[in-house]
């Protein structure tokens, strides 16, 4: 009879699990309660909608879609874009106009 071994992983190093991202680097951990964290949330959505500029994947954030899409619309030349070395930064501006031409 041969004996059956079960195989188990071995728990990743800490510096190679992926990590958690964290919304906004100011959320107090000792506020545990779901209208707080709702709270943070609006605040962290409402101090990103005021920038004058976003990365693709605050964009996406932003505006509820993907980066996919927002990365094709840009191809596609639909949406507007700086190249800053090889960043993309999207202006809010660029949000509004591409939103406004895309509803009508």
């Amino acid at each position: 009879m041969t004996a059956i071994r079960q195989q188990t992983r071995a728990p990743a190093h800490p510096k190679l699990r992926p990590s958690r991202v964290q919304i906004a680097a100011d959320v107090d951990p000792s506020q545990h309660s779901a209208g707080a964290a709702e709270a943070t949330t609006s605040q962290v959505c409402d101090s990103r909608a005021e920038r004058l500029a976003y990365s693709v994947a605050e964009a996406a954030f932003i505006t509820g879609l993907s980066r996919d899409l927002l990365y094709d619309q840009m191809r596609t030349g639909n949406l507007a874009y700086l190249k800053v070395g090889r960043r993309r930064i999207i202006t809010r501006q660029q949000i509004e106009a591409f939103l406004a031409s895309d509803a009508s």
